[in-house]
C-alpha cells in the first residue's frame, strides 16, 4: 500500500476515529473529551472525517447529537476546499440535511465495514470503501485521497451521499440477519449431531451465500449491529415499510447457544 503525506483531520478519536487514522501518516486530531482540543490544527488539512459516536435515543432512533455538535464546531474553520466526511454511521438524508445548514462546506458520506474484532485488519485492507458524494468535487478530491493510500485495487462504490448512508444500513442489518440465521442452525447441529463446520463449509461455497465469521457468532454481541438494527427498524416505521423479518431478528437477538455446535 502506498503512503500519502497530506494531512488527514480525525474528529472524534474513538474506534472508528483511531481505524481510520491508521490509513494516513500526517493526522491532524479533535476530540476535546480526550485531550485534543487543537481545533485549528484541521484547518490545514484538505480532507477531514467526522467519526463521533451515534447511540440509539430512547425511541429507538439514532441520535445524531454528536454528528451535528461536531459539524457545527468544525465547519466554520475551514476553508473553501475542504472536504468534511461523515464516517459515522447515519440516517439516509443526514448528510444532505448538514449541507443545507453548512452551505459554505463540501459534505460527504464515507460509512465505515470495520469488524471490531479486526479493526487494523479491516482499516488497512477494506473489503470495499463506499464514497457517496453530491457533488464532483467532493467525490473527486475524495476518491483521490483514497487512491493514494489504497490504490486502485480495491472496489470502489461511487454513488450519492443518501445511498451511501442506506448502504451501510443495508450491510449491518443482513450481518444481524445471518448471524441469527447461523445461530438456528447451529442449534439444529448440536441436536441431531450434525458437523456443523462441514455445513457451514459447503454452504458457504455457494458465492450466493458465502462464508464469514457470522456463522460462527454466539449472538448479535456486536455494539453497532444492535444498535444500527434498532435505528433501521425505527427508519422503517417511519417509511411505513415492511419491517417484519428486522423485528424478528431483534427478537430473536438474546437467545444465545448454551455450547458450540457439534463438529
Amino acid at each position: 500500500m502506498k503512503r500519502t503525506s497530506s494531512t488527514v483531520g480525525i474528529v472524534g478519536y474513538g474506534t472508528v476515529g483511531k481505524a481510520t487514522a491508521l490509513l494516513f501518516e500526517d493526522v491532524a486530531i479533535y476530540d476535546p473529551p480526550k485531550g485534543h482540543t487543537d481545533l485549528s490544527a484541521l484547518a490545514r488539512c484538505t480532507v477531514s472525517f467526522v467519526c463521533v459516536p451515534t447511540p440509539t435515543s430512547t425511541n429507538g432512533r439514532c441520535d445524531l447529537s454528536f454528528v451535528y455538535d461536531a459539524v457545527s464546531r468544525v465547519a466554520p474553520i475551514l476553508s473553501n476546499n475542504h472536504v468534511l466526511v461523515i464516517r459515522s454511521t447515519v440516517p439516509p438524508g443526514t448528510v444532505r440535511q448538514l449541507q443545507e445548514g453548512h452551505p459554505n462546506t463540501h459534505l460527504t458520506s464515507n460509512p465505515e465495514f470495520l469488524r471490531a474484532h479486526r479493526l487494523e485488519e479491516d482499516a488497512l485492507h477494506p473489503s470495499r470503501v463506499v464514497i457517496g458524494a453530491d457533488t464532483v468535487y467532493s467525490r473527486q478530491r475524495l476518491l483521490k485521497l483514497y487512491h493514494s493510500r489504497l490504490g486502485h485495487g480495491v472496489p470502489y462504490v461511487i454513488t450519492d451521499s443518501v445511498t451511501a448512508e442506506f448502504i451501510k444500513y443495508a450491510a449491518n442489518c443482513f450481518l444481524a440477519t445471518k448471524i441469527t440465521y447461523a445461530m438456528e442452525i447451529r442449534k439444529a447441529a448440536l441436536r441431531i449431531g450434525v458437523h456443523y463446520d462441514d455445513v457451514v463449509r459447503a454452504v458457504g461455497l455457494d458465492p450466493r451465500i458465502g462464508p464469514g465469521d457470522e456463522w460462527f457468532l454466539d449472538g448479535l454481541n456486536d455494539e453497532c449491529l444492535l444498535k444500527d438494527l434498532e435505528a433501521f427498524i425505527s427508519l422503517l416505521r417511519s417509511w411505513r415499510t415492511n419491517r417484519r423479518l428486522l423485528e424478528t431478528v431483534r427478537q430473536l437477538k438474546g437467545e444465545p447457544l448454551p455450547v458450540r455446535a457439534a463438529r
